[in-house]
């Protein structure tokens, strides 16, 4: 006898979703509360039908008025906290929380009763990770995603203190800056800009040198945001995470959201961008796929550039060059040198940059600083002789 597929059985309302999640199955049951709040509570088992009979069991008591059971260890709260948290937060900073609980938090502190969490605990966490060899700046990360759900179960009244935020922070060294490691000297920024005007990405390359743009920011520019008659660019979007992929969406802060002015190297970049599209779309015609339409760096096809292929272009373009190699990020951190070393204010720098506050540009560049304070004593002195 012929068999036929059937077809799934609709989930009826109020059923609550089962799934495949990492090994096992999870479950999610959303409910209205008697103030009019919308609540969803998550469950974990082996089995699809371990997780139904919890969801059985949860709507059992909802159906009586009680409330669910609070999540009972360290791992279990901060399952669900990843689950709500997807609804309110930018993909990119769930998927760094994410991996602070998966790789991190879970493995230190999961077993442990959550309720009976102390600082202690936390800063043995930290300790630890630093002793494993992770960097003291990943340990602070971890603390401060722990900081930032323990204080969403102290709201919900799962516990009554935040021991995250009592807990004294691992000490994180600052790390000066240091030319050919992390950023290029005026001398090699030169030579990278001269080598650029051979190369397909040299443009980028180019104006992330000369402005600053970080790369999200570069990959997120469409010809609109280029003003041609005032010589500047306006940072509108950035190029993001998204929960399938990467999408265009507005920068993270109003400091972000810019307009600079180019110097004449990134003007000129851009006008052999534009000439480099026109002779890509003229040569394969109907294929250009600009579902984004209007960006100023695309791949050969019209699509959205892939920052990792960007970065390994930039390497090889620096290494034809002869040049050191540095992260492409310290293109941000060359330019915004070059500048502070040729006297450009502080202030303006950190506007250029859309650095969140003043106070972030002059801690990171605080080895540049020195120089311009005996450059204003020499002028000092060239006032007084």
């Amino acid at each position: 006898m012929a068999s036929y597929p059937t077809r799934p059985r609709r989930r009826a309302n109020g059923e609550g979703s089962i799934y495949a999640y990492r090994g096992r199955y999870r479950g999610a049951l959303t409910w209205t509360d008697r103030d009019g709040i919308r609540k969803r509570h998550t469950v974990y088992g082996k089995t699809q039908a371990d997780v139904r009979r919890e969801l059985d069991a949860l709507r059992v008591e909802l159906d009586r008025g009680l409330p669910p059971a609070a999540p009972s260890t360290v791992a279990d709260f901060l399952l669900g906290w990843l689950e709500s948290a997807r609804q309110r937060i930018r993909p990119s900073s769930w998927y760094r929380a994410e991996q602070a609980v998966r790789v991190h938090l879970t493995p230190a502190l999961g077993r442990l009763p959550l309720a009976k969490l102390t600082p202690a605990d936390v800063e043995r966490m930290t300790a630890e990770l630093i002793e494993s060899g992770r960097s003291p700046r990943t340990a602070q990360i971890a603390r401060t995603i722990l900081r930032r759900a323990l204080a969403d179960a102290q709201r919900d009244g799962l516990v009554h203190r935040n021991v995250a935020a009592l807990a004294r922070p691992p000490h994180v060294p600052v790390r000066s800056l240091t030319a050919g490691r992390d950023y290029l000297t005026a001398a090699d920024l030169r030579r990278l800009v001269t080598a650029a005007k051979v190369h397909s990405l040299g443009p980028l390359v180019t104006l992330a040198a000369t402005t600053g743009l970080r790369q999200g920011e570069l990959l997120g520019l469409s010809w609109a945001d280029w003003d041609i008659g005032a010589a500047t660019l306006t940072v509108r979007r950035s190029l993001a995470r998204s929960w399938t992929g990467w999408e265009l969406a507005e920068p993270k802060t109003a400091r972000s959201r810019r307009t600079i002015n180019l110097p004449t190297a990134a003007t000129a970049a851009l006008d052999r961008q534009r000439a480099l599209q026109d002779a890509r779309k003229e040569a394969i015609g109907t294929a250009w796929q600009d579902r984004a339409p209007g960006l100023v760096f695309t791949d050969a096809v019209g699509r959205l550039l892939r920052g990792a292929d960007v970065t390994h272009a930039f390497y090889d373009l620096a290494a034809a060059a002869g040049l050191p190699r540095i992260p492409f990020h310290g293109l941000r951190h060359s330019a915004a040198t070059a500048m502070l070393a040729a006297g450009v204010p502080l202030h303006v720098v950190s506007d250029q940059l859309g650095d969140s506050t003043i106070t972030v540009t002059a801690d990171r560049y605080a080895g540049v600083v020195p120089e311009q304070r005996r450059e204003a004593a020499d002028a000092m002195d060239r006032t007084l002789g």
